[in-house]
């Protein structure tokens, strides 16, 4: 082979080799996964400030922002005082992601108003709407997101009546029909309204699509079941309130079984409910729990594990709660675990398995609205579902006063 063919050889060569691994680089990119976790920061000093805060897992549990880091609802959060009285300690689910992670709907309590972002695969928010979605009553604190509704899919959302700069307000519970192409929201006509001084605080729809849960805080306590009809409108199944406390606060659906988990915070109990395939609840037996004031609670996919949250027990930072809730003891839950997490004085709240189950996000909200709040990020072991905290708690920027809420995840 002559000099000059040999050249062009090597030359050729090592030309193939550039471009092979830019394709592998470019097909690496393209089936990157972004591990999100995204927070209200609940901005109610300033109108129209409220904002999502995102971050990324790594995969190892480090999180770092996905930028810019936080991403505008253009709407008001709930500036409360005293601060004990904030929708971030009386409700759940303020943020939620659909389940093809393409959607994220935020709450925004002090503009009444509800936030529709479509979600890239960066994980970065885009907000579908400049003007926020009414939410058709004051306040509103939690969304119970139903894909798989008879009328579709379809959005019930709380609308508390606790801000304080709306004082008298009536509480409520709306539907709304929700595209998921567009990420419109159109009220469905159905409006349920309770006691003025009440405090609804969660919506939480059935793996079924047919129903959806309410739970009451204060002013009542009740647990309530509705089916969704074909036209949007729900239809009153039945209520149940507590038997050891005067109220209820966090619940936890089952996606396995029709059972529902409930939160006796005052009692430290848990109350376990069944329902029919017509969507009647039957109380079933309450357990107690050990920790202070349990409250949020979740379950992992296949619905053999419920996690608690308890942000009360005494000189700690709180406590969590692991049980075995599979076969038979769905009804029975059997308790593995009481751990106590990592102290920053901060008080746990919304809690969220990671979508790889690897790690169990907490919200630790501070009370007081002048110090920390922060991210756990708890190890979830791959054999029985325990916890342990070997994490760092994440610092939030959250402006002083304020107090964030709700807690959502997606992986893309």
């Amino acid at each position: 082979m002559s000099t000059s063919l040999a050249s062009r050889w090597q030359w050729l060569r090592q030309r193939s080799g550039v471009l092979l691994a830019l394709v592998l680089a470019f097909s690496a990119a393209a089936v990157a996964q972004v591990n999100a976790v995204y927070i209200e920061n609940n901005v109610g000093q300033i109108a129209n400030k409220n904002s999502i805060l995102a971050l990324a897992n790594d995969g190892t549990g480090k999180m770092t922002p996905i930028k810019p880091g936080s991403f505008l609802t253009n709407g008001t959060g709930v500036f409360a005082t005293p601060k004990v009285d904030s929708p971030s300690l009386q409700a759940d689910n303020e943020v939620v992601v659909n389940a093809a992670g393409t959607l994220l709907l935020a709450v925004n309590g002090g503009s009444d108003t509800i936030s529709v972002f479509s979600i890239a695969n960066n994980g970065v928010l885009t907000l579908l709407s400049t003007t926020p979605y009414p939410s058709m009553g004051s306040d509103p604190v939690s969304i119970g997101l139903d894909e798989t509704s008879p009328a579709g899919p379809y959005v019930v959302v709380v609308n508390q009546a606790a801000n304080p700069a709306e004082p008298g307000q009536t509480p409520n519970i709306v539907g709304f029909f929700l595209d998921e192409t567009t990420g419109t929201l159109t009220p469905a006509n159905s409006s349920i309204n309770y006691a003025v001084g009440s405090v609804p605080a969660a919506a939480y729809a059935s793996p079924s699509g047919k129903f959806e849960f309410i739970v009451q805080f204060m002013g009542g306590g009740s647990f309530c079941s509705y089916a969704v009809g074909a036209g949007g409108l729900l239809n009153f199944n039945n209520c149940f309130l507590p038997n050891l406390d005067p109220v209820f606060l966090g619940a936890a659906v089952n996606p396995k079984q029709r059972a529902v988990y409930v939160g006796q915070p005052g009692a430290s109990m848990i109350s376990v409910f069944t329902y029919s395939t017509a969507g009647v609840l039957a109380y079933q037996k309450v357990f107690s729990n050990p920790g202070a004031l349990v409250c949020w609670m979740g379950t992992n996919k296949a619905g053999t594990r419920l996690y608690t949250v308890e942000s009360g027990t005494t000189g700690s930072g709180g406590t969590m709660t692991v049980y075995d809730i599979s076969g038979s003891n769905f009804t029975s839950p059997v308790q593995l675990q009481h751990i106590t997490m990592t102290n920053k004085g901060d008080n746990p709240t919304n809690m969220h398995l990671d979508p790889t189950e690897q790690f169990l996000y907490v919200l630790g909200v501070n009370e007081s609205g002048t110090t920390g709040n922060y991210l756990h990020v708890l190890n979830v072991n791959s054999t029985d579902g325990t916890l342990t905290e070997t994490i760092n708690p994440i610092l939030l920027p959250i402006h002083s006063g304020e107090i964030p809420q709700g807690l959502a995840v997606v992986m893309h």
